[in-house]
């Protein structure tokens, strides 16, 4: 059975995600939700690499979060919304 990868799973990964990589915890939908609006508003967002595929574009960026150093995201053009988190440096 394939996954449906909407908002939900993509939260949920990146909960995970920003724990082991970053050692931030329960990271809550709202937290999400902030980070994702800060990319669509183009807000304290550093692209770095945008990737093209055959059905959807990825963007990695550094954004600002909870007042630390910026973490990475990846964002899907398509989903419109954070996928994953990625280990800076």
């Amino acid at each position: 059975m394939k996954t449906k990868k909407d908002i939900n799973y993509s939260f949920n990964h990146t909960k995970e995600r920003i724990l082991e990589r970053y050692n931030i915890k329960n990271l809550t939908m709202e937290q999400y939700n902030h980070m994702c609006q800060k990319i669509l508003n183009k807000q304290n967002a550093i692209e770095i690499e945008t990737e093209h595929q055959d059905n959807d574009t990825q963007i990695i960026y550094d954004l600002e979060f909870m007042h630390r150093n910026p973490i990475r995201v990846v964002w899907s053009e398509k989903r419109q919304c954070i996928t994953t988190v990625l280990k800076r440096g």
